[in-house]
């Protein structure tokens, strides 16, 4: 009773509805299913092949040997089922290596060998055969030598002592060629003009004494260089010597005197070494009578950059040359000259006027 009623309701039309939409949806998409679950086997046995660089392993006993002339890589060419090609060559789970361990020292020919590849895959290692040497092996200390241009420096600057950090480093190899060793030397590529001190990350190489790059390994390979760089110039101070230039009157006499008897000089200490006074040009033209004039200094063309005091007031006595009453004369390197010779002058006045005539023109003919 209660269940011809269920029939009747709208419910069990609706149940019944959902039951065939589901027969239905699967009917339709069986074909689908199908296909898809044939194209995924086919891909899945589909063939493939793939061609890496792989690094070659030693085995070796490295305490003991060391090895030259193998190649840092070689090529492993892949071929299998695409999904295991695909993941051999994503996590490259497998190692070429060269067994070395029955060898003795000096030079071999080995096949090379595989570990870690499925043996389903096939696989062609490019090359087959290597040829090696084993040596002896040797490691030794050396300091760090320094490499670099000093031409780069600046004009007017000058390196200091150049450090490494470290500056002891070790350097590993075959017997033979560590012997050879003369020199670990940190080649600086420095900039041209450079007037500060110069740091960097430098590359280490070990050569002979014929400067040859040996085949041996440096630890560490790489050393962090500092090159002082300071200004060259420095200070000196040296007497004036005052000189006349130009024309003045024939018939006078012209004496030169300043309270300033020496000056300072900046430059370099090559050039300032060769320098013992500093002259002092007075221009006399149209000089008649005594007066002071303000002379600018200027720095000689000789490495000498500065010159202080910038100017020096010089005295220009200017007298009569037939009178007698002054000399022609200049003050020299030394003040105490000057005054001596004032002195001499005061206390002969006793000479006679013709010996003073002769010392003012042997004084004239000196300075000019």
């Amino acid at each position: 009773m209660n269940f011809n009623k269920f029939i009747d309701s709208p419910l069990f039309y609706r149940v019944i509805a959902l039951v065939f939409a589901i027969l239905l949806f699967a009917y339709t998409n069986e074909d689908k299913l199908s296909s898809t679950r044939n194209s995924t086997d086919s891909t899945m046995l589909a063939n493939a092949s793939t061609t890496m660089n792989v690094a070659l392993q030693l085995e070796v006993n490295s305490n003991k040997y060391f090895v030259t002339g193998y190649p840092e890589k070689v090529k492993v060419r892949v071929s299998g089922s695409k999904a295991m090609v695909t993941t051999i060559s994503n996590t490259r789970n497998f190692k070429i290596y060269a067994d070395l361990t029955n060898l003795k020292p000096g030079t071999h020919e080995v096949t090379l060998k595989q570990s870690g590849l499925n043996s389903d895959l096939d696989y062609t290692i490019s090359p087959k055969k290597i040829k090696v040497t084993i040596s002896n092996r040797k490691t030794k200390s050396f300091p760090v030598q320094f490499n670099y241009d000093k031409q780069r420096i600046a004009s007017n600057y000058r390196a200091g002592s150049p450090t490494a950090d470290p500056d002891v480093v070790s350097a590993t190899g075959a017997s033979s060629e560590v012997n050879k060793i003369s020199e670990i030397i940190a080649a600086v590529e420095i900039p041209k003009g450079t007037k500060e001190t110069f740091s960097r990350s430098v590359l280490l190489q070990a050569v002979d004494d014929k400067g040859k790059i040996l085949n041996v390994v440096i630890s560490p390979q790489t050393v962090d260089v500092k090159i002082p760089v300071y200004s060259e110039t420095t200070t000196k101070k040296v007497p004036i010597q005052l000189a006349t230039t130009g024309d003045g009157d024939s018939d006078k006499n012209y004496t030169l005197s300043s309270s300033t008897e020496t000056v300072t000089l900046s430059g370099t200490k090559s050039n300032l070494s060769s320098i013992s006074s500093y002259k002092v040009s007075v221009p006399i033209d149209g000089v008649s009578s005594t007066t002071t004039k303000d002379i600018n200094l200027t720095s000689p063309k000789n490495g000498v950059t500065i010159v202080q005091p910038k100017s020096v007031k010089v005295k220009i006595t200017v007298g009569d040359s037939s009178s007698g009453e002054s000399t022609l004369s200049s003050q020299g390197s030394s003040s105490s000259e000057s005054e001596t010779s004032s002195s001499s002058a005061k206390s002969s006045q006793d000479e006679s006027e013709s010996e003073s005539q002769t010392s003012s023109q042997s004084s004239s003919s000196s300075e000019d």
